[in-house]
């Protein structure tokens, strides 16, 4: 497959169908993660995989998922924004419980920080978080690929998460990755047309 077929490929999908998708594709796409710059050249990076149920819920408990959603109150949350972002949000939001379970795997990733996210005061500090960035992208596009997909879920109670999955204190956790073959009646949101010329400065803004 052309890189550039890969890169229109790559989507972000919330619905997935009821297949598992193989060891293999999910270690090659850990393996091209692997190969992503990185600020030190260390590639302070780890992947929880998450295949049962069991750990499914420890996720959906530490995020507190199982509340329920109110529609109109989301709706009033977003109404002032773009159009294309709240149709995002009002799909995503209430879908984050199903798609933890529904995904036939869920990866965590997990880095090293330089500094505490928290305590950063330069970008310099961020390096570590814009070098595992570069790794989940790298991974993603691996699994589309194979025609699998994923979505990027940033977790709030990272410490909980942290202590359920008996993962280092001194890590941070990038992201959770639901991840899957594509639903037939999967969503597809729109995306904001850019226009790209309008992007590009030479010399100055």
């Amino acid at each position: 497959m052309e890189f550039r077929e890969v890169i229109e490929r790559r989507r972000t999908i919330r619905d997935f169908q009821n297949k598992e998708v193989a060891k293999d594709i999910i270690d090659y796409a850990i393996e091209n993660g692997f190969k992503a710059p990185t600020y030190n050249h260390l590639r302070d990076w780890d992947f929880i995989i998450i295949n049962s149920l069991e750990s499914k819920l420890k996720l959906i408990e530490s995020e507190n998922l199982d509340k329920s959603i109110d529609i109109k109150e989301l709706e009033n949350l977003f109404k002032k924004e773009d159009r294309i972002m709240k149709e995002m949000y009002l799909d995503a939001i209430p879908k984050q419980k199903k798609m933890i379970i529904e995904a036939p795997s869920v990866v965590i990733v997990v880095f090293k920080p330089k500094t505490k996210i928290g305590e950063a005061k330069r970008i310099y500090d961020l390096n570590c978080l814009a070098s595992v960035w570069t790794c989940i992208e790298n991974f993603l596009l691996s699994l589309a690929e194979h025609n699998v997909y994923g979505v990027t879920f940033i977790p709030q109670n990272i410490e909980a998460i942290k202590e359920k999955f008996g993962i280092p204190i001194e890590l941070e956790i990038a992201s959770i990755i639901p991840i899957g073959y594509m639903a037939e009646n999967a969503k597809i949101l729109k995306q904001k047309t850019i226009n790209i010329t309008e992007r590009k400065h030479y010399e100055k803004w």
